[in-house]
This record gives C-alpha cells, sequence and structure tokens, in this order.
C-alpha cells in the first residue's frame, strides 16, 4: 500500500506540472499533430484522399503525439527534475527510486491517452473511417510509450546541461517521425534512409496503429519489435539515471 501511495504521490506531482503548462502541452499532444495530419492532406491532394491514406495519416499523427509527449515533453520534465534539483529533494524522501518511475511511467500513459483519445475524435470529426480493435491499440500505445520514454530518459540522465538536453528531446521527438515512413511510403525514401527508417521504433508503431485502427490484428512482428526495443530503451534509460548526482 505505500509502494503505490509513493507511486500516486509522484504521479500527481507530475500531473500538477502538466496543468501549470497545459499550452504546451496540448501543442504537442494535438495541435501540431492536428495539424500534420491537415498538411498531409493537402500536400497529397485529392489523388491520394483516399480512406486508406487518411487513415495512415491519423496514424502518423498519433504517432506523432505520442512521440512529442514521450520524448519532447516527458524528457523536458525529466530534466528539469534533475538540473533544478528536484531530484534530490525526491531523494532526501522514504521514496523508492523504483516509486518514482512507476509514477512518471504511469503519468506518461495518462497523457498519452488524452493525446490519443483526442486524435481519435479529431479523426472522426474530419471524416477518418475508424474500426479500432481496442485490445490490441492498447498494447500498441503501451509499448510505444514505454520504448519513446526509454529514449527519454536517456537523454535526461546523459545529458550535460538543461540546454543540452531540451534541445536533443525536440530534436528527437520530432526526428524520429520525419525520418521514418510515417506519413509517406517507404519507397519515397532515399534507399540509405529508407534501411535506417525501417528500424525505427515509430515506424514499427506507425504501421501497428495503422492496422489496428482499421480493425486488423496481423502486427505481431511489430509488436515483438516494439517489445524488445522497450526492454532495451528502459534498461539502459533506469541504469543510467543518477537517483542522487555525484
Amino acid at each position: 500500500m505505500t509502494r503505490f501511495t509513493d507511486i500516486v504521490c509522484v504521479f500527481r506531482i507530475q500531473l500538477a506540472g502538466m496543468r501549470r503548462d497545459v499550452g504546451p502541452f496540448l501543442l504537442a499532444a494535438l495541435v501540431f499533430p492536428s495539424a500534420m495530419y491537415l498538411f498531409a492532406n493537402a500536400v497529397g491532394g485529392p489523388e491520394v484522399a483516399s480512406a486508406q491514406n487518411r487513415l495512415r495519416f491519423l496514424a502518423g499523427s498519433i504517432v506523432f503525439s505520442l512521440s512529442l509527449t514521450s520524448i519532447s515533453w516527458l524528457g523536458y520534465l525529466l530534466l528539469e527534475n534533475r538540473f533544478t534539483g528536484r531530484l534530490k529533494l525526491f531523494a532526501t524522501l522514504p521514496l523508492a527510486p523504483s516509486s518514482y518511475v512507476l509514477g512518471v511511467l504511469v503519468f506518461a500513459l495518462v497523457q498519452a491517452a488524452l493525446g490519443t483519445t483526442a486524435l481519435l475524435l479529431v479523426g472522426r470529426a474530419l471524416g477518418v473511417q475508424v474500426r479500432p480493435n481496442f485490445l490490441l491499440l492498447a498494447a500498441v500505445l503501451v509499448l510505444t510509450i514505454l520504448c519513446l520514454c526509454g529514449l527519454g530518459v536517456i537523454i535526461a540522465a546523459r545529458a550535460r546541461s538543461f540546454s543540452q538536453g531540451s534541445l536533443l528531446t525536440d530534436t528527437l521527438g520530432a526526428g524520429l517521425v520525419f525520418l521514418a515512413p510515417v506519413y509517406y511510403a517507404p519507397e519515397m525514401m532515399p534507399h540509405g534512409l529508407r534501411l535506417i527508417g525501417r528500424f525505427l521504433p515509430t515506424t514499427f508503431a506507425a504501421r501497428a496503429l495503422q492496422t489496428t485502427l482499421a480493425g486488423g490484428h496481423a502486427i505481431g512482428g511489430e509488436l515483438f519489435a516494439l517489445s524488445l526495443t522497450t526492454v532495451v530503451t528502459l534498461s539502459i534509460g533506469f541504469r543510467l539515471m543518477k537517483w542522487r548526482e555525484d
């Protein structure tokens, strides 16, 4: 019961920070991804505005939202905790490091649920036809969030300064989407970049999301890749994270 209470306390602290800065969160979780959906539709023109492409763009925007909130936004909060001394304050409390970690991950999952739900409603309002397999959709979202959170933790743990860490989280949060075949087919990419893009976690996430939003279930390979990446990134990230700075 004490462990559960500690996790809830950490979650509420992070939630209070999000409520204070709700504007940037909405930009990352909803406004920018929605704008990218509209931009992709506009650039493609009427000839590519098929139901399948609109579903691809919606799945890409959801991945964009997850990447921005998990790496850019959550990474920023972790950097803030580290470089403002808040992490040292946590270390002085009778709080296990695992409770802090789980509280942060629960916060990441909640904000992802909010952003994804909002984007699904936006997609429905814009006429995107979705028949989501909710069980598989939830599995894809959880694995994607955990995987991307691991990348954010690695940056927050290794950054030499707050400004360096912020630049890296912002770059990676957007770069993992733009370098992956999320809004466009892999065939449109240069050969060398295509080889890199096919192994990015955002590529697996977008493909799995598009399939589940269409009501499909053939995403075993994508789930395995996301699970493997999640284990690797979280293991490295939390091994590098210093509960107390030297």
